[in-house]
This record gives C-alpha cells, sequence and structure tokens, in this order.
C-alpha cells in the first residue's frame, strides 16, 4: 500500500521511485553526468554547461528506464523459468493507459512508470504478461497460471489502481513522460 502521507507527496518535487518518494537535488558544478540514491535523495550530478531544464528530465528518464531494465531483465528471467514460457524482445515505452502489453509474436511492451512501483507490483506485471504467452485471455485458466505464481495477484491489482492515480499526479512523472 501506498504509506499514509505518500498521497499528498504526489504533487510535490520528489520522484516516485521503486515505491518510495525521493527528493530531488540537482547540482550542475559536475563534470560529467552521474546520478545516485543517497538518505532518501536523488541527487543528479550535471555539467555546469547544462542550461536546458529538458536535458535534466531526459538524463534523469534513461536512469529511470535503465534501472527499470535490469529489474525486469532478473525477474523475466526468473519467472519465465519458473513458468516454462519465453519472450522474444522486450521494449520499455512510456504507454498510456496499460502497464505491459503482449503481442502474438511474444514481444511485450512495459510502461517506464513501472519504475515508479514496489518491486512486488512489477512482480506481478511480469507474471501476468508471462502468462499471456500460454494464454491470450483474460479467461480462467489466466487467472489459474497468474495466481500459481502470485497467489496474492488480486491484492496487487488494486495496489496498482491506487499508484496509478499517485503517478499520474506527479509532476515529476508528467515530465519524464513527456519527453
Amino acid at each position: 500500500r501506498i504509506p499514509n502521507g505518500q498521497k499528498e507527496a504526489a504533487q510535490d518535487n520528489k520522484l516516485l521511485f521503486l515505491g518510495k518518494f525521493y527528493d530531488i537535488e540537482i547540482n550542475k558544478s559536475g563534470e560529467d553526468y552521474n546520478i545516485s540514491l543517497e538518505n532518501q535523495k536523488l541527487k543528479i550530478r550535471m555539467p555546469q554547461s547544462i542550461k536546458a531544464k529538458d536535458l535534466e528530465y531526459e538524463y534523469l528518464r534513461k536512469w529511470v528506464r535503465n534501472r527499470l531494465r535490469e529489474i525486469l531483465y532478473d525477474l523475466l528471467y526468473l519467472y519465465a523459468r519458473k513458468m516454462k514460457v519465453s519472450a522474444n524482445k522486450i521494449h520499455i515505452k512510456n504507454q498510456k493507459t496499460r502497464w505491459a502489453s503482449h503481442s502474438p509474436n511474444l514481444n511485450i511492451n512495459f510502461n517506464i512508470k513501472l519504475a515508479a512501483l514496489p518491486k512486488r507490483l512489477i512482480e506481478y506485471v511480469v507474471i501476468h504478461e508471462l502468462a499471456h504467452t500460454e494464454h491470450r485471455n483474460h479467461n480462467k485458466k489466466f487467472w489459474h497460471t497468474v495466481g500459481k505464481f502470485c497467489p496474492d495477484y488480486r491484492n496487487r491489482r488494486q495496489e496498482l489502481k491506487e499508484y496509478s492515480f499517485v503517478i499520474m499526479k506527479n509532476r515529476i512523472w508528467q515530465e519524464i513522460s513527456e519527453r
């Protein structure tokens, strides 16, 4: 669940990342780019020469996408083996209404906003999409497969809805998503 007080932070200048809000600190006195998570802060170091605010968000978006890719690959490897299924190509996109989508040729598109979610919710989305490799529709067999690998999937689906609202209202995610 979203911790108390966190919903109010949705519109503040904080990044929701892996289920936690981080203050953002931008330092333009470096010679190169670097992003680190330290003490509940996301520290972005950029070269002095960077003037455009757009580049701050572009760099942050790339960093978020790379962290999400690492998590997705780990989860896909783990659950594809457990479920005895496979996926073809994996893409991370800015999708407006879906957390992920699965194509007939086994490609999976994941929404970059998954990076805002706690890992257990990303895990549910991965299991859900991998279940589509065997069951195209959301029928009883599909949900049985999902439930086999994620017994509390109903709770996780509800949490996804709650996070969706917070992400939609978060100014930082709005900036990241517009690029």
